[in-house]
């Protein structure tokens, strides 16, 4: 059946709260501290009992090229905190085509006082302990546990790595997309974290606390080995394919336009209509797979727009509407 929307359901907001998730991995599994057992680059087990880093000096990449720095938020990704949203504060943003993160705290802040900061600040004294002291600063990432260097299957060697000092501090390039929906931002981080040992062999000693080789491969492995990603698009031939499934009418439009649509989705979708240069001029969320959708466009400049459609993040379709008053 035929579903139909009106203006009351439509919104033009640019400004949304921000805010980030992480699931937590380790190759295909979900990861449980303490339960988890998974297999590394050399095929040998391991299970991680505690796994904690810092994201700093976010900024998310808009569709019109340019970036928005999250200034003064700082995230403590705990792997206990599975359930955790992360408050990232309200800004002028209402969709993404990707973001740089850092991993650990940066040089102008990594040497300050923790003790100066609020007890619910991720910079604050915590237990265990996420600080190493004033000279070396934060422990930028604790990844503990054990590995299975006896061959029986059952991980029994302690590991540990704290990773720590300046110029550990990393940088990561993430492509993937998110659209605001209900004047909110989330941003749906995967963690792989089997991938922070590639290439590391896990033999000799493994209680690493410092700067040394192999807390730097495992801090380059996390911004080079896809230990973070967004969630990416469906590719350009799928993206044409359903676009096919995409009627507007009348084309070029004057006061209304209806779009009727059938898309491959078992998810409620959400769409967005942007102008040429990226910017936000309307919203939908919760829309069926299939449906028809009468848009009041009598407020629009002008002009030519886009009419996207998302599936959980993803560009699935999209859709020229002409403006001509």
């Amino acid at each position: 059946m035929a579903a139909f929307w009106t203006t009351a359901q439509l919104s033009a907001q640019t400004t949304n709260q921000v805010v980030a998730s992480f699931e937590h991995k380790a190759g295909s599994s979900e990861l449980t501290l303490g339960q988890t057992v998974f297999e590394l680059w050399n095929g040998k087990k391991a299970v991680l009992t505690r796994a904690e880093f810092y994201v700093s000096e976010v900024d998310l990449h808009r569709p019109d090229g340019s970036n928005l720095p999250l200034t003064d938020k700082y995230i403590l990704v705990n792997a206990l905190d599975i359930a955790t949203k992360y408050d990232l504060g309200v800004w002028e943003v209402g969709s993404i085509h990707g973001a740089t993160l850092h991993l650990g705290v940066p040089q102008s802040v990594n040497h300050l006082d923790p003790a100066a900061y609020p007890a619910d600040h991720p910079l604050a004294p915590k237990n265990p302990s996420m600080h190493w002291g004033w000279t070396a600063g934060y422990r930028f990432m604790a990844i503990e546990g054990k590995v299975d260097n006896n061959n029986d299957g059952v991980p029994e060697t302690d590991f540990q790595f704290h990773n720590l000092g300046d110029a550990l501090y990393k940088t990561i390039e993430l492509t993937g997309m998110a659209n605001a929906s209900n004047d909110t931002m989330h941003l749906r981080f995967t963690l792989d974290y089997s991938q922070l040992f590639k290439n590391i062999a896990m033999t000799g000693n493994l209680i690493q606390h410092g700067s040394a080789a192999l807390n730097t491969k495992m801090m380059t492995n996390a911004a080079t080995e896809n230990f973070i990603s967004l969630p990416l698009m469906v590719s350009t031939e799928e993206v044409i394919d359903n676009s096919l499934n995409v009627r507007v009418f009348p084309n070029p439009a004057n006061t209304n336009v209806w779009v009727e649509y059938e898309l491959p989705s078992d998810n409620s979708l959400n769409a967005q209509v942007n102008n040429l240069l990226g910017q936000n001029t309307m919203n939908l969320s919760g829309l069926p797979a299939k449906g028809i959708v009468n848009l009041p466009i009598i407020d629009l400049p002008k002009g030519t727009f886009i009419i996207s459609f998302f599936n959980q993040g993803q560009l699935v379709a999209r859709k020229l509407l002409i403006v001509q008053h």
